[in-house]
C-alpha cells in the first residue's frame, strides 16, 4: 500500500451532484484532474495522464466511487483502477480502516481489491480517499439463480474460516482500538439511537436482556454481505466490495445480515429491476445457509438473536433517510419480523 497524503497548495473544491458526499465535494470533472496532478506527484511520472478517464460506478451510500485507467503509469498501476471518495464529514478513519481491511484479506489471498494509495489529506479532493484495483464482473445478485447461494454461500464461510489475527494486528499499528469494530460497538451504537428514537427503547432493551455469549473464536465478519457487494465472472468470484460495516464477531452475527438482506429488501427491489432473473429470495436464503454448512459448521442458537438487531437497525437506517429501508413493504417486514421472534409491537414515531 502506498500512503501519499499530503501536497501543498492544493485546496478543497466544491461541487454538486455526488451523492452522499456534501455540499463541499467537487464535480467529476475537477476531481479528475485534481486526482491526476496528485497522481502524477506520487508516483513521480510527471507524464502520466488518462486511458480512460473517471466514470462513476452505481452503488454504495456512504461514498462516491470512479472507474479510470492510465497510461504512461508505472506498470503496476497500468490496469483499471477504482478511486473511493468519502464525504468531508467522515474524516479520514473510513478511507484507512477500509484499505487496510482490504490489503489484509488480500494477502490472506481473499478476493478483495487491493489498495495502492490512501490519502487523508482532505484537502486534495474534498475528503479522504484511497485507490484501488478494479474487479471486472456483474454482481452476484444477476446471475443465474441457481448459482447465487452457492457462492454466497460458500465465499462467506470462506471469509469465517480466516485468521483474525493480522486484521487485529493491522489496526493495533493504526491505533485503531478493537472495540470500535467489536460487536458491542454496534449494539452501544443502536442503543444510543433509543435516546433519539424512542420507539427503539423496547427492542434496544430485548437485545440487552437476551444478549447471548460471544464464541471464544470469533470470525472476520463483512457486516454487509449480499448478492450486490459479490462480483461474478465466468460463474466465479471475482470480488467483494464495500467493508465499511466490517467486525470481528460471531459469526452467526454476519450470517442473520445476509439473511436479512436477502430475505426482506433483495426480494422488495429486485422484482422492481429491469433484466434481474425470478428468484425465490426466501428458498435462496435457506440454499445459501445449506451450502455455507458444507464448508464451515453453523450454531444456528443465537441465529434469530441477530436477525431482530439486523430488523432494528433497518429501521433506523430508514428513518434516517436511507431510501431502501423507507419502503412500506420492507418496514413492514422488518417490524413482522421483530414480532414474530420477540414478542414486541413496535411502532415508529416522528
Amino acid at each position: 500500500m502506498h500512503y501519499a497524503c499530503k501536497r501543498n497548495g492544493l485546496s478543497g473544491i466544491s461541487v454538486e451532484g455526488l451523492r452522499a458526499l456534501d455540499k463541499n465535494t467537487m464535480a467529476a470533472q475537477r476531481i479528475s484532474a485534481r486526482l491526476l496532478e496528485y497522481l502524477r506527484d506520487a508516483t513521480k511520472t510527471p507524464g502520466m495522464d488518462y486511458l480512460t478517464g473517471l466514470e462513476q460506478l452505481h452503488g454504495g451510500y456512504e461514498t462516491a466511487t470512479f472507474s479510470f485507467q492510465l497510461v504512461g503509469a508505472p506498470p503496476a498501476f497500468s490496469d483499471p483502477l477504482v478511486l473511493r471518495l468519502y464525504p468531508k464529514a467522515y474524516g479520514s478513519q473510513n478511507a484507512a480502516w477500509e484499505s487496510t481491511i482490504q490489503n489484509v484479506l488480500f494477502e490472506s489471498g481473499y478476493p478483495t481489491a487491493r489498495a495502492h494509495w490512501v490519502c487523508t489529506d482532505q484537502s486534495i479532493l474534498g475528503g479522504a480517499f484511497f485507490i484501488m484495483d478494479y474487479f471486472a464482473g456483474q454482481p452476484l445478485m444477476f446471475a443465474d439463480p441457481e448459482l447465487v447461494p452457492e457462492l454466497l454461500g460458500q465465499t462467506h464461510a470462506e471469509l469465517h474460516l480466516l485468521d483474525p489475527q493480522p486484521l487485529i494486528q493491522a489496526f493495533a499499528k493504526l491505533n485503531i482500538n478493537a472495540y470500535s469494530y467489536s460487536l458491542k460497538a454496534r449494539l452501544d451504537w443502536l442503543q444510543s439511537k433509543a435516546d433519539q428514537h424512542h420507539w427503539l427503547a423496547a427492542g434496544c432493551q430485548w437485545l440487552q436482556e437476551n444478549r447471548p455469549f460471544e464464541p471464544e473464536k470469533l470470525s472476520v465478519c463483512h457486516g454487509d454481505f449480499h448478492p450486490l457487494n459479490i462480483l461474478i465472472k465466468d460463474g466465479k468470484v471475482t470480488g467483494v466490495l464495500d467493508w465499511g460495516g466490517f467486525s470481528i464477531a460471531d459469526p452467526v452475527f454476519d450470517i442473520a445480515n445476509t439473511i436479512v438482506l436477502t430475505t426482506i429488501p433483495a426480494k422488495i427491489l429486485s422484482s422492481s429491476w429491469d433484466g434481474m432473473p425470478d428468484v425465490d429470495w426466501d428458498l435462496a436464503a435457506e440454499r445459501y445457509l445449506m451450502e455455507y454448512r458444507k464448508h464451515r459448521k453453523v450454531d444456528r442458537t443465537n441465529l434469530a438473536y441477530y436477525i431482530v438487531r439486523r430488523c432494528l437497525f433497518g429501521l433506523v437506517q430508514g428513518v434516517e433517510g436511507q431510501t431502501t429501508w423507507q419502503h412500506p413493504t420492507i418496514v413492514s417486514d422488518l417490524l413482522e419480523t421483530i414480532l414474530r421472534i420477540t414478542d414486541l409491537r413496535i411502532h415508529i414515531t416522528n
